[in-house]
């Protein structure tokens, strides 16, 4: 049988609308082409004052009566609506079912964002509706070249995270499993005092980290969030340039699936990686003792490479780093929940895992560098070295008592200053307890001991040293420095930087709106978040201290649109177009027919991919008979056979030509094919992304029979002595009536039995003496047709025989997201197409 446009039709779902129980299976109702509002309701003024998004399913299908296939059935958007505040996307997911509801649709697009990488177990136990924690718990535990490191997690303002109580065995009353997805409300870094806040705030409880559940403790958790691909998005752009070689110039190649707000935020006091307090600490200078700073290197990501390699060959390599806990080489850049470090002498490669960063952004690492940092061991090294200068908090030893009584301890630096200028003379050495047991000379290494009534003791320690300059006790100071900005979105004509001089002057300078930097001493560039800046005198980098702004996009309460945007991938701003994704390129022409008579020609383009004529009403005019028009595809006339009585002027003659192509690549605002387009498209035409449906074909999966039925849908039984003879009496099955439904035939006696859908429960009862034809109540017809020959002889009571039937047709989920605004567009429309092959 031909298969023919008018086979080609979308059902529309048991239930449209937005309730809960929206969706469901297919119907015999077909969407009306042309027709206002067939699938999604009419934008309301509530829509365009807060926005909206509305998810409806439809079933592409072909409708035949018997088994034609049509080969790599596809939709896609074919024209998007006029009105710029109103997108449309098709929404790809294996796991979306003929029986989803609107529930399900949802927890199918929620699930873009999962639970990820832990950063700390043992948070503190929050309480319902608290939206807070205390800054010291965000410190992570890492692996890294295989040995624990506790570091400080930098959190920025709109990221998402998920706090969660997690624990083995039965559920606990008190305390529910549950995740919470939350998002940070102003970027932070974990260290001393202060809180991190978050929204929305705590649904319930949680344990205190001493609290014993399932026989475990620390049970409320800190993730990051990862991404599932599992979901993958259709959208239509448009061409901003004529298409050369196999480069297509677009709008846009990603959509904000959910309305967004967008604000300012100011982030202040802002200093290099492993500066201490980064939240705003005091600016160094010759009396301070000097941070550990970080050098950093850094490359812009690109698209689909995973692993980025840096030969750094000043890289301090030395053990005293694993030793002590101290990272000699830690990750900066974007996607940090993702990337994984490791270290091979002096090179370092970093490979990101669950997700892969787009092109424009950067993939860095920070490092300490042995041109300026030495290591210092008191029971090795015969001398304390001359023009070095112990870093601060990079000291870590050991005293043992002369009386062995009292053991040893083990002892660290006490840099706080408490309202008190620091004297790097006499640095404080204490012990776990706070307990003061000496001071120690920065400069010297000499150690003057404070002896309490265990009586004295010996020491050992190590430390890092940085260089000083000859004769001085400050750090000779740098003349450049790169780093990257902890904020996302960058404002760039609102960084302000300032820097302390090693002769005690201070340098500031500023950037303007293309990230060009300048000030007096000072000059650089801001680029993909990478800061480089040049000095004209030798500076502290441990003093440099800098302000911007980000731009912030504020999330609406999910209330608002019925989806958690914390649970959408990017926050709602999703890809319309995928690598590997075949997409339609495609443009339409329109010219009135006016006065239609018979014999009147009219010129459409040759080879076009399709030719409608449609009244006012947006009724088509096409008929298979050719009643009212003929169209030569090869040379693009049109005949009119009628004067179209019964419909109503004007009539529109409408004319697309179109193709195929496979997408390679994706970048901003740019789709690379994998061959050139084979003819000419206008700037304006419409490239869309495709949703392969596969074949379409109403058929029968494998026959099982089983000697017992034990209403387990998950697993087979022991074969039967009977069998269903399906070689020479196959089950008949129909592309306009058969349904996606497992099905079983449960035997009452040798010959009669019950059918039992998985979902549709018991729908009818039949004998092995006659043909057996439930019938479909939606379609009256029967949903399958199992002929008497089929059954032979020898079942039992009890037995069983088992099949899927499978559909001519696919459920599809469309996503329709209205932007606030003030339109004046009344009436408008966007355009799904339904295409396929015959075989």
């Amino acid at each position: 049988m031909t298969i023919t446009r008018a086979d080609l039709k979308i059902f529309k779902p048991e239930q449209l609308g937005s309730s809960d129980d929206a969706g469901g299976q297919r119907t015999k109702n077909v969407v009306e082409s042309g027709k206002l509002n067939e699938v999604f309701r009419a934008i309301s003024d509530i829509d365009h004052a807060q926005s909206a998004v509305d998810i409806v399913k439809v079933y592409p299908a072909l409708d035949t009566v018997d088994t034609s296939i049509l080969l790599d059935g596809h939709i896609f958007i074919s024209q998007k609506p006029t009105d710029p505040l109103v997108s449309l996307l098709i929404a790809e997911s294996d796991v979306l079912s003929d029986a989803d509801r609107m529930t399900d649709m949802v927890e199918i697009l929620e699930s873009s964002v999962r639970a990820g990488e832990l950063i700390r177990r043992n948070l503190i136990g929050l309480l319902a509706g608290q939206d807070t924690f205390p800054r010291p718990y965000l410190q992570s535990v890492q692996m890294f070249n295989g040995v624990e490191f506790y570091e400080n997690v930098t959190l920025q303002q709109g990221q998402t995270i998920v706090i969660s109580v997690e624990y083995p065995g039965a559920e606990n009353e008190l305390y529910p499993r549950f995740e919470h997805f939350c998002q940070i409300q102003k970027t932070v870094t974990g260290g001393t005092g202060g809180q991190v806040f978050f929204k929305p705030a705590m649904p319930f409880k949680t344990p205190d980290p001493g609290v014993l559940l399932g026989g475990e403790q620390g049970c409320t958790k800190l993730r990051y969030t990862s991404n599932n691909d599992g979901i993958k998005y259709h959208g239509v752009s448009k061409l901003t340039a004529t298409p050369v070689d196999n480069v297509l110039n677009v709008e846009e190649t990603s959509i904000e699936l959910l309305p967004k707000i967008r604000s300012v935020s100011i982030s202040s006091g802002n200093a290099l990686e492993g500066v201490e307090d980064s939240q705003g600490g005091t600016t160094g200078g010759a009396s301070v003792i000097p941070s550990m700073v970080y050098k950093t290197a850094s490359v812009p990501s690109v698209t689909g490479q995973s692993t980025y390699i840096f030969e750094l060959s000043d890289l301090f390599v030395h053990g005293w780093f694993n030793s002590n806990g101290v990272q000699n080489v830690k990750y900066v850049g974007s996607w940090a929940a993702n990337a994984n470090v490791s270290v091979v002498g002096t090179t370092v490669t970093v490979i990101f895992t669950g997700y892969t960063p787009p092109v424009g952004y950067t993939i860095g690492v920070s490092y300490i560098s042995d041109e300026k940092y030495d290591v210092y061991y008191s029971w090795i090294d015969l001398s304390f070295p001359v023009n070095r200068l112990m870093v601060k908090d990079k000291l870590f030893g050991r005293i043992t008592f002369v009386n062995g009584t009292y053991g040893g301890s083990n002892i660290t630096m006490d840099t706080r200053q408490n309202g008190l200028g620091l004297d790097i003379t006499a640095i404080p050495l204490i012990e776990s307890n706070k307990n003061t047991v000496g001071y120690i000379n920065a400069t010297t290494g000499v150690i003057t001991k404070n002896l309490d009534f265990r009586g004295d003791f010996t020491y050992t320690y190590s430390c890092l040293l940085v260089e000083t300059t000859p004769g001085e006790v400050i750090p000779a100071g740098d003349l450049s420095v790169d780093f990257i900005l902890k904020v996302s979105e960058p404002v760039l004509d609102t960084f302000y930087m300032t820097v302390a001089t090693t002769a005690n002057t201070v340098l500031s300078a500023s950037a303007n709106a293309l990230g060009v930097i300048t000030g007096a001493g000072v000059t650089g560039t801001i680029v993909n978040g990478a800061v480089s800046v040049t000095f004209t005198q030798r500076v502290q980098l441990s003093s440099l201290r800098y302000d911007i702004n980000e731009t912030v996009t504020l999330s609406p309460p999910p209330e608002l649109y019925g989806l958690n945007p914390l649970r959408i991938k990017n926050g709602g701003v999703v890809d319309a177009f995928t690598a590997w994704n075949t997409v339609s390129v495609q443009d339409t022409q329109v010219q009135i027919v006016a006065s239609p008579a018979p014999a009147q020609t009219i010129n459409a383009r040759a080879d076009a991919r399709f030719v409608d004529i449609t009244d006012a009403a947006g009724k088509s005019l096409w008929t298979l008979a050719n009643t009212h028009y003929t169209w030569v595809k090869a040379t693009g006339v049109i005949t009119i056979n009628s004067d179209f009585t019964g419909f109503t002027a004007p009539f529109v003659l409408t004319d697309t030509i179109g193709e195929i192509a496979l997408v390679t690549e994706v970048k901003p605002n740019q789709l690379t094919l994998a061959s050139p387009l084979s003819r000419s498209y206008p700037i304006g035409s419409n490239v869309s992304s495709v949703q392969n449906l596969g074949d379409l074909q109403a058929r029968i999966g494998p026959v099982r029979d089983m000697t017992a039925w034990s209403n387990n849908w998950e697993i087979d039984g022991t074969n039967t002595t009977a069998s269903l003879n399906v070689v020479d009496f196959p089950i008949e099955v129909r592309n306009d009536t058969a349904i996606n439904e497992d099905w079983v035939l449960i035997f009452s006696s040798p010959t009669a039995f019950r059918c039992v859908g998985k979902r549709l429960g018991q729908i009818a009862t039949g004998d092995t003496l006659n043909d057996f034809a439930p019938i479909n109540p939606l379609t009256l017809a029967p949903y399958f047709i199992i002929r008497s020959g089929a059954f032979g002889g020898g079942w039992a009571s009890g037995e069983a025989i088992r099949f899927r039937s499978y559909a001519s047709s696919k459920p599809a989920m469309l996503l329709r997201t209205v932007q606030s605004g003030h339109s004046q567009i009344t009436t408008d429309r966007a355009v799904l197409a339904f295409r396929g092959n015959e075989s």
